[in-house]
C-alpha cells in the first residue's frame, strides 16, 4: 500500500468563454485565484503550482481562440504528467476538454487504458453541422471521439461514461445511439446511486481514468454560478462525498472543472464547491 502523502498538484486556469453563449466564465479562474485559493492550497500542498491560460487575441473568431489554447492546455497536460503531477484544469467553458483530454492521452503509452468519466447535464456530443447554437462548449465530446471537423480521436466511445445528462437534443442521442456511448441520466443516477455509479464506471482496481465535471450536472440550488444551469441535478454534498474516493485514488490522472460563471455566483456557493472539489483531489489516500 502506498502511504498518504502530498500529492504535486498544476493548477490550470483555463480563462475562455468563447466557447460558450455566455462568456462570463473566461473570469472564472482568475476569480478564483485572487480569492487566494491557492495560499490555502499551499498549506496542505505546498509544491502546488498555479498556471493561467488567456486568449492570445480576444477579438479572433471563438474558433480560432478555442483551438490555439486548447493547443497550449494539451502541451501544459502533458507536461504536468511528464512530470509527474496532478493536473487540474478549471475554466472556463468546456470547450477545454479537448486540450485537457488530448494532453493525458499524449502523455500515455499508446497501449495504456484510458476511462473518462464525464459528469454533466448536457451530453456536448454536438458538431458544427448538428448544433442549434454553434457554441463551441457543446461538442467538445463529440470532438475527442474524432467527430466534428478535422478532429483527431483521442478516445474510444468505449472508454467514456456519461454521468447525470438531463438536457440533449434528438442529434446528440442519435450520436451516442450511433457509439454506443454508456450513458447514465439523472433519473438513473437518483435510483442507483451516485457512488456506485461512478465506481463502476472508474472499471477495474488497475486501469488509469479522469474526471470531468461540468458544474451543471450539479443541481443549481447548489452551484447557481454556471452559464447553462438545469435543474433536478446531483446535490453538491452527494457529489462530493461520492467523488472524493475517486479523486484521491493514485489511478486518477487528472480533474477538470468547467464552466465556472463568477457573475452568476452571488453569494460564492459555487466558488466554494470548487474548491471543496480541488481540495479534495490535492491529497491522494491510500491505493493498492
Amino acid at each position: 500500500m502506498r502511504s498518504r502523502g502530498e500529492r504535486e498538484c498544476v493548477i490550470i486556469g483555463f480563462g475562455c468563454g468563447h466557447g460558450a453563449r455566455d462568456r462570463g466564465c473566461a473570469d472564472g479562474p482568475r476569480v478564483l485565484r485572487r480569492s487566494g485559493l491557492l495560499e490555502r492550497l499551499q498549506v496542505r500542498a505546498p509544491a502546488t503550482e498555479w498556471l493561467e491560460l488567456e486568449p492570445a487575441d480576444v477579438l479572433a473568431a471563438p474558433g480560432a481562440v478555442v483551438a490555439e489554447l486548447c493547443d497550449r492546455l494539451t502541451g501544459e497536460v502533458a507536461s504536468a504528467l511528464r512530470r509527474h503531477r496532478f493536473p487540474i484544469v478549471v475554466g472556463g467553458d468546456h470547450s477545454m476538454a479537448r486540450g485537457t483530454w488530448s494532453g493525458v492521452r499524449r502523455a500515455l503509452p499508446a497501449a495504456e487504458s484510458f476511462r473518462l468519466l464525464w459528469l454533466d447535464a448536457h451530453m456536448d456530443c454536438h458538431s458544427p453541422e448538428t448544433s442549434p447554437s454553434g457554441a463551441l462548449h457543446g461538442m467538445p465530446l463529440a470532438s475527442l471521439l474524432g467527430h466534428g471537423g478535422r478532429a483527431k480521436a483521442m478516445l474510444a466511445p468505449a472508454d467514456v461514461s456519461l454521468i447525470g445528462i438531463r438536457s440533449w437534443e434528438p442529434e446528440e442521442a442519435a450520436f451516442a445511439d450511433q457509439l454506443g456511448l454508456h450513458r447514465v441520466p439523472m433519473a438513473a443516477v437518483a435510483a442507483r446511486g451516485l457512488a456506485a455509479i461512478l465506481a463502476g464506471a472508474a472499471g477495474d482496481r488497475e486501469g488509469r481514468y479522469g474526471v470531468s465535471i461540468d458544474l451543471d450536472v450539479i443541481d443549481p440550488v447548489d452551484a447557481p454560478g454556471t452559464g447553462t444551469p438545469v435543474h433536478g441535478g446531483i446535490a453538491a454534498a452527494t457529489l462530493l462525498e461520492a467523488i472524493g474516493p475517486l479523486l484521491r485514488s493514485r489511478r486518477c490522472l487528472a480533474l477538470e472543472i468547467a464552466e465556472f460563471d463568477p457573475h452568476r455566483d452571488g453569494d460564492g456557493r459555487t466558488a466554494a464547491l470548487v474548491e471543496a472539489l480541488v481540495f479534495a483531489a490535492i491529497t491522494p489516500g491510500e491505493t493498492p
